[in-house]
């Protein structure tokens, strides 16, 4: 295939572009890492832009690249090993899209392109036949990381603003400009949930029925260390969302099913643990394999069995603290929830007066006024 014409600036070496320019006297040629023309251009204008801003004015006009660098370890400082790894899986998912590129080339525009391709675009996942879209949930995930870089950038003052935010704070009174969708709540029910925590191995069985009596996220179980667990106040802290804290008081019965005697391993400070005392960080990915066989199973041997996930387990918590008659308030603390609205959407699995009392109870408790 022959090859097409180099832009202005540009020529071929083998299947390679590379840019050329005169600066300070000087002939200077680089790898523009692309054979696309169109791209080629852009980075060699991109190039051209900076030397000449460098040689007359002293500017260093920084790469994202540049500022990655710079922000790894400084994120590394600020944040917890699990959300460290999750930024990183987000900006591998974003580098095609910011390969390349100047900070000052990152504006809304350019966000707003990769919010649209990322929605537009469906992918196989891994072991899956069937092509599926990312959520917008999973896409303001990797915004978040993004933003955090920019966020750093903003404050090495190598640019004024954060092109990220308008994607994901609130404008004015109105939602983000990424609608999340959420897809409506389904209860795992009790004996399914018991049949899943008889198959699991010692310590993700005591996870999973941690999460059913706590209303934990998986990450918060999975990184709790023993130091976290009050014995004598029957309390467990936990590390949640944005590196919040909160403590998740435990009724008598709750605590001594899954806490008082939990084994302890000698080699780490973990209250999950899995062999050689680590962190269970396959949980997950156990806990589903779990779930599959024993739906398996159950359609060959004609039961009832609908697979649930583990984030389920937070939800039937959640309604079943409420069904018992406590304050709705009192279950977004527990929970972690920054506003009130987002506890209130488990009122709809609530009769009209379990939901009065509910929301009486706070009033009665002085938590907040009835709404």
């Amino acid at each position: 295939m022959p090859k097409r014409k180099a832009p202005t600036g540009c020529f071929w070496r083998g299947q390679t572009l590379w840019g050329r320019i005169q600066t300070g006297g000087g002939d200077l040629k680089w790898s523009l890492r692309t054979n696309d023309p169109k791209v080629a251009a852009s980075r060699r204008q991109a190039e051209r832009s900076r030397q000449v801003a460098a040689h007359h004015f002293g500017d260093h006009r920084r790469t994202f690249q540049e500022v990655m660098d710079a922000w790894e370890p400084f994120i590394q400082r600020e944040v917890g090993p699990e959300t460290v790894r999750r930024y990183a899986s987000s900006l591998a998912v974003l580098q095609p899209h910011l390969d390349g590129l100047y900070l000052d080339e990152i504006d809304k525009k350019l966000v707003g392109s990769i919010v649209e391709s990322r929605q537009k675009t469906p992918y196989v996942p891994t072991g899956k036949k069937k092509a599926i879209y990312v959520t917008n949930a999973t896409i303001k995930r990797d915004l978040t990381a993004l933003s955090s870089v920019m966020d750093f950038a903003v404050d090495q003052e190598w640019r004024d603003d954060n092109p990220v935010m308008a994607w994901l704070r609130p404008q004015s009174r109105r939602k983000s400009r990424i609608r999340e969708r959420r897809d409506p709540i389904v209860l795992p029910e009790a004996a399914h949930v018991q049949r899943v925590i008889d198959r699991a191995p010692g310590m993700l069985a005591k996870m999973i029925d941690a999460a059913r009596r706590t209303g934990c996220r998986l990450d918060e179980l999975v990184s709790a260390r023993r130091s976290q667990v009050n014995h004598a106040r029957r309390q467990l802290t936990v590390i949640g969302k944005r590196n919040k804290q909160r403590v998740v008081d435990l009724e008598q019965s709750d605590f001594d099913a899954v806490f008082k005697s939990l084994p302890a391993s000698l080699k780490g400070p973990w209250l999950f643990w899995h062999h050689e005392g680590e962190p269970y960080r396959t949980a997950s990915r156990r806990f589903a394999t779990i779930v599959a066989g024993i739906a398996k199973q159950a359609q060959k041997q004609e039961q009832a069995f609908r697979p649930f996930r583990f984030h389920d387990l937070r939800h039937l918590h959640a309604v079943e603290w409420l069904k018992s008659g406590k304050s709705i308030y009192d279950l977004q603390k527990r929970l972690g929830h920054t506003s009130i609205k987002t506890t209130e959407m488990y009122l709809e699995f609530l009769t009209p007066e379990e939901q009065r009392t509910v929301k009486q109870e706070g009033t009665k408790s002085g938590t907040r006024t009835a709404v």
